[in-house]
């Protein structure tokens, strides 16, 4: 059999590429080039990462380090089917030594290459940071009630909605989207927030768990770049009803069991579930609350109606008999005395 000889080197060869060994073919071409030092800026507050010129979200550290080592390297234009493997090895709280193979083919010749590259971390205090350690807003969430003081757990509630608004809006790239501070007041609470549009995110999240209103006041607190500059107050506003309310709306009596954009609860009149959108509700009052019901005696139960000792006069009223009333005559029942009459308590 005839042996085979590179025309360049004179070596033997069995498979040429470009009429050439593999040796001579690959040349002086570079796989794999990487500056020995690379540097990566993280926050040391919240982890943020500056990469590309921005800071972006928090991730794992490794991620980190390899990200870098990857937008560093330069690998040959030619190359094909490359496989890379990097893996970091943490040296100390900044350093990181990262051993990089690669394994690809150029013109169908299989090449491989390593290196080893120094990643090194700056701590740096993100922008979005500084700001909040600067006390930057650019507006205030103010929780309140209408007619009423908001409860603890309807505010603790609100709080949580507002940091999960939050947390969604920084995952979507929004770096302003943080809550910088929250007072609590005997009144309700405020919210101050990094972003004007978080602030209308906020309001917008907690009416649909609530129902309720908000109205927007700007202020004008300066200049930059020749534009004005606007903080704004959000005025949100609870509804005036929660549950175990007992209003009048529309003529019926209703026992409230949540109150948000619908109000949901138990018709005392007649015992039917009762549910309509606030808003298209016309004429609502409070009338009493649930802990105001006092016992009082069922005289008799005659099937559409029922006859009660009204717990004050002790005379005897008859009213409707509601679906729920399970007790017998003669048996102590809770009711609630209102301006629109005696209604029994489900």
């Amino acid at each position: 059999m005839t042996a085979l000889f590179c025309p360049k080197c004179g070596k033997d060869a069995g498979v040429f590429y470009d009429n050439v060994c593999s040796q001579c073919f690959i040349g002086d071409k570079k796989l794999l080039e990487c500056p020995q030092v690379l540097y990566s800026r993280i926050c040391p507050t919240c982890g943020s990462i500056f990469k590309r010129g921005k800071w972006s979200l928090k991730e794992d550290e490794s991620e980190t380090i390899i990200s870098c080592v990857k937008d560093a390297l330069k690998l040959e234009k030619q190359a094909c089917n490359i496989e890379l493997t990097i893996s970091p090895k943490q040296l100390d709280y900044s350093r990181y030594g990262v051993h990089v193979e690669a394994i690809a083919k150029i013109k169908d010749a299989p090449v491989d290459a390593a290196l080893d590259v120094e990643v090194r971390i700056s701590w740096e205090t993100c922008d979005t940071c500084s700001r909040i350690s600067g006390g930057y807003f650019e507006g205030i969430v103010q929780v309140r009630a209408d007619g009423r003081l908001p409860t603890g757990e309807e505010l603790e509630r609100c709080k949580n909605i507002a940091g999960d608004v939050a947390v969604r809006a920084q995952e979507k790239g929004d770096r302003l989207a943080f809550i910088a501070k929250t007072e609590e007041l005997d009144e309700g609470a405020d919210l101050y927030v990094g972003s004007i549009k978080l602030g209308k995110q906020i309001c917008r999240a907690i009416i649909d768990v609530f129902g309720g209103k908000f109205s927007e006041s700007p202020k004008l607190v300066g200049q930059k770049n020749g534009e004005d500059l606007y903080r704004i107050t959000f005025a949100l506003r609870l509804p005036e009803f929660v549950r175990g309310d007992i209003i009048s709306a529309d003529g019926m009596v209703i026992e409230v069991q949540s109150c948000g954009k619908h109000v949901s609860g138990i018709d005392l009149e007649t015992g039917k579930r009762f549910i309509e959108n606030f808003n298209d509700l016309m004429e609502v009052k409070k009338l009493s609350r649930r802990e105001d019901a006092v016992p009082a005696v069922l005289v008799s139960d005659e099937g559409r109606t029922i006859q009660v000792m009204d717990p004050h006069t002790f005379e005897t009223v008859t009213i409707k008999r509601p679906e729920f009333l399970s007790a017998e005559a003669g048996n102590e029942i809770k009711v609630v005395k209102t301006a629109k009459g005696i209604f029994v308590m489900p």
